[in-house]
């Protein structure tokens, strides 16, 4: 990816944000060089906000790295394969996973309780 901000997928409604958000520092027509994509269509997707045809969104997609699912709708994580993407999710899975083994551990301390006050039962 060649920008040098991280991106979130909310607040990015328009295929002009996502393309600002993408180009960070850069100037727009500068910006469309770099990517190769002619100026006259960038022009157009630029004041317009018309989302390009699939052989633009594939030469944006390359040269930033990301999703075109996010490039077209501004849903989703922009960047799915960004190692930060998948660290945040395997966080947020751990992290589930932690609450199903405490909620576990909670189960068998009852059942054990359960078990004890079983045996104080029988002759």
């Amino acid at each position: 990816m060649r920008t040098g901000r991280r991106v979130t997928g909310k607040g990015v409604g328009s295929f002009k944000e996502r393309l600002k958000v993408l180009m960070g520092d850069d100037k727009p027509y500068a910006w469309c060089r770099k990517v190769q994509i002619e100026k006259g269509l960038f022009q157009y997707y630029w004041q317009k906000g018309k989302i390009p045809k699939y052989e633009n969104l594939l030469k944006i997609r390359n040269y930033t790295g990301c999703s075109l699912d996010w490039l077209m709708t501004g849903e989703g994580d922009p960047f799915p394969d960004r190692l930060e993407s998948v660290i945040d999710s395997l966080a947020s899975l751990l992290t589930e996973v932690d609450g199903q083994i405490n909620r576990l551990e909670g189960h068998l301390a009852r059942l054990r309780s359960i078990r004890q006050e079983i045996g104080a039962l029988k002759p």
